[in-house]
């Protein structure tokens, strides 16, 4: 035996087959490690950006219900993931795991709301090796989560909304006035409440513009750094009714005289287009101090249009009484009763939106009591031009001293608004409506067409759950139009031809848009024109826009959606709604590009 060893030690012929024989198992493992860690490094690298992007959506949506909100999350964390078996959904992928990227388990563990503004993300992976096992490593387990909040980037944002007649679908006959299609939904007060609006859009809108201001709050009263401004408009915007020493001398004189029985909302007209006013009242932000107000009046038409002697009718007959549950007899002032009235409503205030402009406001109460209070105001037509321009006022820091909002917030050197281009804050204007711009010519009366050849006695509406007017009935359309024959017009009336209702630039024969504007179809073309430039002046100070075009009747334009996608700052920030249902999620999206966020874990 010792002469047999001693042979082998002397021979060196097989020494390194030996060798090579009892490296390969460390080699060997060293590879198949190497390989399968490879592989679990880039299956970790998949799971983190999983996380990131999951956490991103969490926050983004941590105002939602949980249900929804964790449904987007798992939608965007498989998505990242690449599912590959089959029968998948966002709920199951919440509660089980699923084979997914390189053939790894991957288990979506915990989706937290740490708080109100952060959200975090746990997620696990589990690969089967490959060459690993055959130095008895049988999977690669692995664990991550990401963390994301918003940020704390400042927000100035005006809702410039749409309230004309023309938003309150569904609710223009007594036939079709009911609670489901016309009640007034109490909006939500934080982003958890299930609500279901009323069949109509002033109402949607309602409760889409609230989800917006829940979501961007979240459920605080207060947010830092953010404010938020409420523009309600028609033909016009409301002011305020106290805010009387915005207007000329003139206006002020005469604003009881003008107005009584009834007062002054507080609507103004357009400054241009009259002696005194600037060329360019209606695409600048002049303050009024610079320029004042005149009050937007619409005066009474009563008695103005005669045939053979005979009462005709005007298109805003009103005698110095008010319409209450006492009031009997013709020709009173029921301008507050819209919600009855529709487009038969008479006064000097019609045509202007009863709730008026909030300026920027630290108070989610305050905004959310603002669009409450809104209702859909008929007559005049829609000139969006003047509600983008009172949205421009509320952020314009030119207007600091008129609004005197009270002192500089927290590290900040001025009031509000601030500043352009302050750092960390931007300013928004988020804009909604629902038609192309129009001048509206009723039919009711004189001027412009007159062509309601029947009386009306019924107070609008006569009937419906919960709908009908109240106190005695007062008739809707008293005097027929004439079917025929020359109506003769009181010296110092509006002229007939070529006219239509009064709105913020007066009556359209008023050639307060210029002088060769003589039809609606003209009109149209030269608001759409002055919106143009007012938006183009409005980005030139960087202010970014989105806006939103409901065209749930079919009935908009290609011009004027057209011409509000290009008033976005960006076509990503131009929004058309076709359907109702779009609505709330069309503002609930916006919302969520508004709030900033970071992955913070």
């Amino acid at each position: 035996m010792a002469r047999l060893f001693r042979t082998l030690r002397a021979d060196r012929r097989a020494n390194l087959a030996v060798l090579v024989g009892l490296m390969m198992v460390p080699l060997t493992g060293m590879v198949a490690v190497a390989v399968d860690g490879m592989r679990a490094w880039l299956v970790y690298s998949r799971l983190t950006a999983a996380l990131d992007a999951a956490a991103l959506a969490g926050a983004r949506n941590i105002a939602n219900t949980a249900t929804s909100r964790d449904n987007e999350v798992s939608a965007l964390f498989w998505a990242n993931m690449s599912v590959k078996t089959s029968g998948w959904t966002a709920a199951s992928g919440l509660t089980q795991s699923w084979t997914s990227f390189l053939d790894s388990s991957v288990r979506l563990e915990t989706l937290t709301a740490v708080d109100q503004q952060t959200f975090q993300v746990t997620a696990s992976a589990q690969l089967p090796t490959t060459f690993a096992r055959v130095i008895g490593i049988e999977n690669f387990t692995m664990r991550a989560q990401a963390r994301a909040q918003r940020a704390n980037t400042g927000l100035e944002l005006a809702l410039v909304l749409d309230i004309t007649g023309s938003m309150d679908t569904n609710c223009t006959l007594p036939s079709n006035r009911t609670t489901t299609n016309c009640r007034i939904t109490t909006i939500p007060r934080s982003s958890n409440q299930t609500i279901t609006a009323a069949n109509n859009n002033a109402d949607l809108m309602r409760v889409a513009a609230a989800d917006l201001v829940n979501i961007v709050f979240g459920n605080n009263e207060t947010q830092k750094n953010l404010y938020v401004s409420v523009v309600p408009f028609t033909t016009t915007v409301n002011l305020g009714p106290t805010r009387t020493s915005w207007l000329d001398a003139t206006s002020r004189a005469s604003l009881n005289a003008n107005f009584t029985p009834t007062t002054w909302w507080g609507c103004v007209e357009a400054r241009v287009g009259y002696s005194g006013a600037p060329s360019d009242g209606d695409r600048n932000d002049y303050t009024p101090s610079e320029y004042p107000f005149r009050p937007f009046y619409y005066p009474s038409t009563l008695g103005i249009y005669t045939r053979n002697g005979n009462r005709v009718p005007g298109d805003n007959d009103w005698a110095r009484r008010l319409w209450n549950a006492t009031t009997t007899g013709t020709d009173a002032i029921t301008e507050s009763w819209h919600a009855y009235r529709g487009s038969y409503q008479v006064g000097p205030n019609v045509g202007c939106p009863s709730t008026p402009v909030l300026p920027l406001s630290t108070s989610k109460t305050a905004v959310l009591d603002t669009i409450q209070s809104m209702r859909a105001t008929n007559r005049g037509g829609t000139m969006g031009n003047l509600g983008l321009l009172a949205g421009w006022w509320t952020l314009s820091p030119r207007w600091r001293s008129t609004w005197n909002l009270g002192p500089a917030p927290d590290n900040q050197a001025t009031s509000l608004p601030l500043a352009y281009n302050t750092p960390y804050m931007r300013k928004v204007i988020v804009m909604m409506t629902d038609g192309d711009q129009n001048w509206f010519d009723s039919p009711n009366g004189y001027p412009g067409d007159c062509s309601i050849t029947s009386t009306n006695s019924n107070s609008f509406p006569n009937s419906g759950a919960g709908f009908a007017a109240p106190g005695p009935s007062m008739p809707v359309q008293p005097v027929a139009c004439p079917s025929s024959g020359t109506v003769s017009v009181a010296a110092g009336g509006p002229v007939i031809a070529n006219n239509a209702d009064y709105t913020g630039y007066g009556r359209l024969a008023d050639r307060r848009l210029g002088s060769t504007i003589t039809t609606n179809s003209a009109a149209t073309t030269e608001l759409n024109s002055r919106l143009a430039a007012l938006c183009t002046t409005i980005k030139n100070n960087g202010i970014m826009i989105y806006t939103m075009v409901v065209n749930t009747s079919g009935s908009v334009s290609t011009a004027t959606r057209n011409l509000y996608q290009n008033c976005a700052t960006a076509t990503s920030n131009y929004y058309l709604v076709t359907q109702p249902d779009q609505l709330r999620p069309t503002f609930q999206l916006i919302a969520n590009e508004l709030t900033n966020l970071r992955i913070t874990q």
